[in-house]
């Protein structure tokens, strides 16, 4: 397994901002499997959260390999592809996580498309290989 790298303070800054990072995963095929999310960070970790039973958590709960892409949103040519790892996927705190992305993402308290018996999923990612262009 590559080590874990620190987030450089520019792509820090992006990931803070309500910027759409997209995550690729790998479909059990070997093909790759993208979707746009939300994201906060952790320090040097980035966290996702989906809902359990969804594509991308069956694949990363398979195999923890990801892809990330994101663009700084004040200027679009200004980007960067992160490989990484998922160490942990848990549901113990999904919900106050997708409270959190909703109000950094939409302004609001909570989640507005909860539905009972969701069970929210977070994922956190360990970057290895961070890339730049811009």
């Amino acid at each position: 397994m590559s080590e874990r790298i620190p987030i450089p303070d520019e792509l820090a800054a992006v990931l803070d901002a309500a910027a759409f990072p997209h995550l690729a995963t790998v479909d059990p095929d070997g093909t790759p499997h993208v979707s746009a999310m939300w994201v906060e960070r952790d320090g040097d970790l980035i966290v996702f959260n989906t809902l359990r039973g969804r594509r991308k958590e069956r694949n990363l709960r398979r195999d923890p390999r990801v892809g990330i892409s994101v663009s700084d949103p004040e200027d679009p040519y200004r980007n960067w592809t992160i490989q990484g790892r998922v160490v942990e996927l848990r549901t113990s705190d999904g919900d106050e996580v997708i409270d959190r992305l909703a109000a950094k993402y939409l302004g609001v308290p909570e989640f507005p498309w909860r539905r009972p018996g969701d069970v929210r999923v977070t994922i956190v990612v360990a970057p290895t290989r961070i890339a730049t262009n811009g």
